[in-house]
């Protein structure tokens, strides 16, 4: 399997990983540390993506291989933001 390929799966298995993370206050409200697994592993998961879709994307050198990268840098950035955003509401609640 490419590199881009693998990069790729990463990406697709960190938008699943934070959909359950979205998804987990109201599917078991009692349960905090499910939600730090399902963020640890967002934050993890489109991490190795990005860095195998470098390792694609210096060998291959196509574009293909640069969505890959970007994708996954997307993924991390996105939810990155939400979660600053997430915080800063809760810090104007209490």
């Amino acid at each position: 399997m490419k590199y881009t390929n693998r990069s790729l799966w990463f990406a697709v298995l960190a938008c699943l990983a934070m959909g359950f993370f979205a998804r987990a206050p109201q599917i078991l409200p009692g349960h905090r540390w499910i939600g730090l697994v399902l963020l640890g592993a967002t934050f993890l998961l489109s991490g190795i993506g990005f860095w195998w879709g470098l390792r694609g994307a210096r060998q291959q050198r196509t574009l293909w291989s640069w969505l890959a990268v970007g994708i996954n840098a997307f993924v991390f950035v996105f939810f990155l933001v939400v979660m600053v955003w997430f915080f800063r509401v809760l810090e104007r609640l209490q």
